[in-house]
């Protein structure tokens, strides 16, 4: 490394400097794979448990069933309407595995939510522990794992451990960053670090915001410093190359959209045009982050007398949090190393984002800026140990013991959260009574479709539409559903009470523009009119109404 990289990235706050120990024999290199996997695993079984305590939906059945699709063979989803965010080189492929060995079932969500926090507390606490070694490493680390060992009972599990929405882009995020932290500086490194930023942005549009930008931003910053030190000209090389690498990145990931789309892929649902908020909405925007930030750290719930000690207890990760990004702001050009500074530009661009664009408008959005908790765990475990001088010795020791507590009642509160009884699939009822009726096409709104589709097991389709019943609903559906040349559907979910919290196609709707069903049930709170016709016949393209 060059003598100016040595100034800038002066780590002894980050931890990127490796101690001076010998190297581990080879039985205690597998002895501690062994742990540490044996560690994964039974993190795994906890957050999956955590995970069955939040209801299966439509969101997370409408991935299970791209997976399912991808594995027939159709692996460009071709005639697909997904959302916003297409989760194509992230999620879909760790479900598509899962759907592999466990079929189209509600569990493969919470398997998938499980191994995609699993694997965000593992690379988190990997980078949190930079390159020290020995007790100092595993301080680091063990700093970034206290942060993120219980997600929050009070709101957390659905943002955290449930459908795909965002927070399963961390994973790809915090691969690129260790790249950047263990590599060294060859030719090759930008030229991997390019094609796994234009992977993240493929599956999720923001990772241009939380680490793109960010990689591109901090390549400027470094070549300003080293111009302003006049550094020699070769040592400019591999921070220009990074920034070009996040520039070619964004135009990589977007020339690679348009090919999917030129050659018959899924549709993916643009973002509204106008993104930024008024001034007026920026007090209640500030705000929504503020609550936001207390549900991912897990200090939400204080109303809640049972919840109280935990929220009071996680509040400890959120100090640490923004004590670290405060100290890393403070050394940013003089004692914090390259990976810690886009660390801090990607925490601030998320939250920046949060504040002026209308992603964020309520915690019900938390999902949103989900990344922000293990960048808040990662910057605690580079930053903090810095503030402690290795001469401050008795104040280290103090705090082993007070840090063994804190993590002992982190896990007590995972432990905890574990025990919850599984919420049963809301529409399992539904299903089975249609299954063993032998409906198998049928058509329903958005929150009773794809759920119950997957419910049953794939035995029954039932196609989304608009909550009216008239039209198509182009979102996470597949536009083979209603070819009324190959599909006849004969059924219709409706609901008594269309104004309940889920919505739903009314009775009086549906007869409306169906006509008078030729047999009606009613199925645990749900009607189900059942017509002598093909539906498919009835309804208009809805791709225009989203």
């Amino acid at each position: 490394m060059h003598p100016a990289g040595n100034a800038i990235d002066a780590s002894a706050a980050a931890g990127s400097v490796a101690d001076e120990t010998p190297q581990p024999s080879l039985r205690s290199r597998l002895l501690r794979v062994g742990g540490l996997l044996l560690a994964a695993a039974g993190l795994f079984i906890l957050y999956f448990r955590q995970s069955r305590v939040a209801s299966f939906n439509s969101d997370g059945a409408a991935q299970v069933l791209q997976a399912q699709d991808m594995l027939h063979g159709n692996l460009l989803l071709r005639g697909w309407w997904t959302g916003d965010v297409s989760f194509y080189t992230t999620e879909l492929p760790e479900y598509m595995l899962v759907d592999l060995v466990r079929g189209l079932r509600p569990d493969v969500v919470h398997i998938c939510g499980a191994l995609t926090y699993t694997l965000t507390v593992l690379l988190a606490a990997l980078l949190a522990r930079g390159r020290a070694k020995g007790p100092a490493g595993v301080v680091r680390a063990l700093l970034a794992v206290g942060i993120m060992l219980a997600p929050s009972i009070a709101g957390g599990t659905p943002v955290l451990l449930e459908n795909p929405d965002h927070f399963g882009t961390a994973v790809p995020i915090l691969l690129i960053l260790l790249v950047l932290d263990r590599a060294q500086e060859r030719w090759y490194v930008p030229v991997v670090v390019c094609g796994l930023l234009a992977w993240a942005q493929v599956a999720d549009e923001l990772a241009v915001v939380a680490v793109a930008v960010p990689v591109g931003a901090v390549a400027v910053v470094r070549l300003v410093v080293l111009a302003i030190r006049l550094r020699p000209l070769r040592e400019f090389w591999y921070d220009a190359a990074l920034g070009m690498a996040a520039t070619v990145s964004i135009l990589l990931a977007a020339g690679t959209e348009k090919a999917i789309r030129a050659l018959g892929g899924f549709d993916l649902l643009p973002l509204p045009q106008q993104l930024l908020v008024t001034r007026s909405q920026l007090p209640g925007h500030i705000r929504a982050l503020g609550e936001t930030l207390l549900l991912l750290f897990g200090a939400n719930g204080q109303g809640n007398h049972g919840l109280a000690f935990l929220a009071q207890f996680h509040l400890i990760g959120l100090a640490l949090a923004g004590l670290a990004l405060l100290a890393a702001i403070v050394w940013y050009v003089t004692r914090v190393d390259r990976v810690t500074q886009v660390v801090v530009a990607a925490a601030v661009a998320t939250m920046a984002a949060a504040i002026l664009t209308i992603e964020l408008s309520s915690v019900g959005q938390a999902h949103e800026v989900a990344v922000l908790l293990p960048f808040g765990a990662v910057l605690a475990g580079r930053v903090l140990p810095g503030l402690l001088p290795d001469r401050v010795r008795a104040a280290r020791r103090a705090l082993l013991p007070a840090g063994g507590a804190w993590l002992a009642v982190g896990l007590a509160a995972l432990c905890y959260a574990a025990t919850g009884a599984p919420v049963a699939a809301e529409n399992m009822p539904l299903a089975g009574w249609l299954t063993a009726h032998g409906y198998t096409e049928g058509l329903a709104a958005y929150w009773q479709a794809s759920s119950t589709t997957v419910d049953s097991g794939g035995k029954t389709l039932v196609a989304p539409v608009t909550d009216q019943g008239t039209a198509v609903y182009a979102w996470e559906a597949d536009a083979a559903w209603y070819d009324p040349g190959t599909r006849r559907a004969n059924f219709v979910v409706a609901v008594e009470n269309p104004d309940g919290p889920l919505g739903g196609i009314a009775v009086s709707a549906g007869q409306e523009f169906f006509g008078r069903p030729a047999h009606t049930y009613r199925v645990d709170g749900y009607v189900i009119m059942v017509y002598r016709y093909n539906l498919l016949t009835r309804l208009a393209d809805g791709s225009e109404h989203l």
